[in-house]
């Protein structure tokens, strides 16, 4: 379903008087009980279940505080705020810091960059769906041996490098062989699938940028060919 952005409400008053206010409205801040319930779905990776609690609240209705008089301000501090809770969250899940950060930054220049108060909101329910997701993943992660465990942590470590099969199977002290059969078998993509596939998202963030061109984006993410990164990125 598409975020309907009235569904929000603002809640009433400022300073000293905005409890009193709050309370005779009846309209108060949703409770802390329903926000931690949200936040754990990001933590545990949960994405139906996310899915669900965002329905849920979408449908109800919820209630923020009053950040700005500004309407687009108001959405934008908001989504400031929650963008960072859910990057937290997301870190107490298993996802690595530096991502889970470099994430929380590009989120909100993205927002930023919005120009109205229904972009925003469905843009965060996207974006909330998308880092839960790799929680999701940095669980199963988990799951692998530490020949594969370093594998990945080489491919997100050098990933704007050149990498090949041969150097990250000598950082592994194993040969090509044996890793891409490992790597094939835990994983269920072959090494170089996983590479393309990691590049393509990485490049899907970047693209949001105004400051990068397509060009700018393929060289980044490892690709000095614009034509080839262009058939990559529409298969």
């Amino acid at each position: 379903m598409k975020p309907d952005l009235n569904r929000i409400q603002i809640a009433p008053g400022v300073g000293k008087r905005a409890a009193f206010e709050q309370r005779e409205s009846g309209i108060l801040h949703t409770p802390l009980q329903a926000e931690t319930a949200f936040y754990d779905c990001i933590r545990q990776g949960d994405v139906q279940r996310l899915q669900e609690k965002m329905e849920q609240y979408l449908n109800s209705g919820f209630v923020i505080g009053r950040l700005s008089n500004d309407s687009l301000r108001q959405m934008q501090y908001w989504a400031v705020s929650s963008i960072t809770l859910a990057a937290r969250a997301a870190m107490a899940g298993g996802l690595e810091q530096i991502s889970a950060y470099n994430l929380s930054d590009h989120y909100i220049q993205c927002a930023d960059n919005l120009k109205s108060g229904g972009e925003i909101l469905e843009f965060l329910t996207e974006k909330a769906v998308e880092l839960t997701l790799l929680v999701s993943q940095a669980h199963k992660r988990l799951r692998y041996s530490p020949h594969v465990r370093h594998s990945i942590d080489y491919i997100e470590r050098h990933l704007y490098e050149k990498i090949s099969v041969p150097a990250v199977a000598e950082s592994c002290s194993l040969s090509p062989d044996y890793l891409s059969a490992v790597f094939k078998k835990e994983t269920g993509q072959n090494f170089m699938d996983y590479l393309t596939e990691l590049r393509v998202n990485k490049s899907k963030e970047l693209l949001c940028r105004d400051d990068l061109s397509v060009q700018d984006v393929a060289e980044l993410v490892g690709s000095r060919d614009l034509k080839y990164f262009s058939r990559l990125f529409k298969k």
